[in-house]
């Protein structure tokens, strides 16, 4: 396990010297400027997720190794974490070997399986790796051993069940777990016959791209998985357009990344279209989440990474995400209102925020390697004492 650094800058400065180069060499090396690898370094400016993966590319270490990842305060909870991502990882392993149990009927698995999406939704990391082993071990079985009548319906329970473990450890950090969970859940997805099935696996394969910081793939794979599903001006059901808006989504979020401002705009445009079409609140079809709140709060994540710290809180600036959305889709706004706060320079609103994302989904804020920068950077520039963050950067175990 590697031990929870204060902040990304200080792995790029340590990895740095292993390599015997200067700032200056690191700068040249990655395009940046040397004032800016400085202040990451020192702690004065916090990393975004596209300088992260340009450093660790750079630098030729995972990005994990930069942030921390997975990170261990050394608690009970932690370690019964840790050791539940184990039991996962010997299902996985297994996977083409389903375990040799009868298992329940495909309308029992599925209320397991929708408590393991529910509980993925919130964000509650430690109940969901609590159920998965076991549950993925038997909806494994079912989808390998059910009638021909069921195999379809199995098949989307086992996806909707590599869905959930693919969330899990990509949040806790264990990019190489999720990685080789996706051929596993497209299989899957292909086995039950079912188009949006297919289009939502390449949606989480796409992850794998964007946490690489390889966004011109990650793009790519979006554009041919809409051009997979057909004509988005057609008539569409409330699934199809829930598909095809998170896919634009997911784009956002890659070209946003790779700093594509014009291609961020227009996948942004085509999203509103498409939830102006859904004629209500969100809808979740697949998993997914799709509507004008889960647009907004794409649109502010965009913003911050392209560094366009005022759009991010103009966006949000008259909106407050509803009760009703998802908490890990709540939590996470209110992370990216954080950095926007910080970069804009109201360290005040920063931590306020901070402090709202930890009250609505506490263990997705405390593993977010987002909430560990700005909380660092804070930090860094508080010179006096500071009772609310002292307390936070406690509970963060920096």
């Amino acid at each position: 396990m590697e031990a929870t650094t204060p902040h990304a800058g200080t792995a790029v400065a340590l990895r740095r010297k292993e390599l015997g180069w200067t700032q200056q060499k690191l700068a040249t090396e990655a395009r940046l400027s040397q004032s800016l690898v400085s202040k990451l370094e020192v702690g004065d400016r916090p990393a975004t997720h596209a300088v992260l993966a340009l450093l660790a590319r750079t630098l030729q270490v995972p990005v994990e190794k930069l942030t921390g990842q997975p990170y261990d305060d050394g608690g009970s909870r932690d370690a019964r974490t840790h050791d539940a991502v184990e039991q996962l990882r010997t299902v996985l392993r297994r996977a083409e070997f389903p375990a040799e149990i009868a298992p329940r009927p495909c309308d029992e698995l599925a209320a397991d399986v929708a408590e393991t999406a529910k509980l993925r939704q919130d964000a509650e990391y430690h109940k969901l790796l609590d159920r998965l082993p076991a549950l993925l071990a038997e909806v494994s079985a079912a989808a390998s051993d059910s009638s021909s009548a069921d195999r379809r319906r199995a098949n989307l329970l086992l996806l909707h069940s590599y869905f959930a473990a693919h969330n899990v450890v990509h949040r806790l950090g264990y990019r190489d777990l999720a990685e080789s969970i996706e051929p596993k859940l497209l299989a899957a997805a292909e086995r039950s016959g079912d188009d949006l099935a297919v289009a939502l696996a390449h949606w989480v394969r796409a992850q794998s791209f964007q946490s690489a910081g390889d966004y011109r793939h990650g793009l790519a794979l979006m554009d041919t998985t809409r051009g997979g599903l057909g004509d988005e001006h057609a008539e569409l059901t409330p699934a199809e357009l829930t598909l095809h808006g998170s896919l634009h989504l997911r784009s956002v979020t890659l070209a946003s990344r790779a700093g594509d401002l014009d291609r961020t705009e227009e996948h942004l445009r085509t999203a509103r279209s498409l939830a102006d079409r859904l004629n209500g609140p969100d809808q979740v079809h697949y998993g997914l989440t799709f509507g004008h709140a889960n647009v907004t709060t794409h649109e502010t994540a965009a913003r911050v990474e392209l560094g366009d710290h005022p759009g991010a809180l103009a966006a949000a600036e008259t909106w407050t995400p509803p009760a009703t959305m998802a908490r890990s889709r709540r939590g996470h706004h209110y992370i990216d209102l954080a950095r926007a706060h910080l970069h804009s320079g109201n360290r005040a609103e920063s931590l306020t925020a901070l402090k709202h994302a930890r009250s609505i989904a506490p263990q997705q804020t405390r593993l977010h390697p987002m909430t560990r920068e700005t909380t660092a950077v804070l930090l860094s520039l508080h010179r006096r004492s500071n009772t609310d963050l002292s307390e936070l950067a406690t509970w963060l175990g920096l």
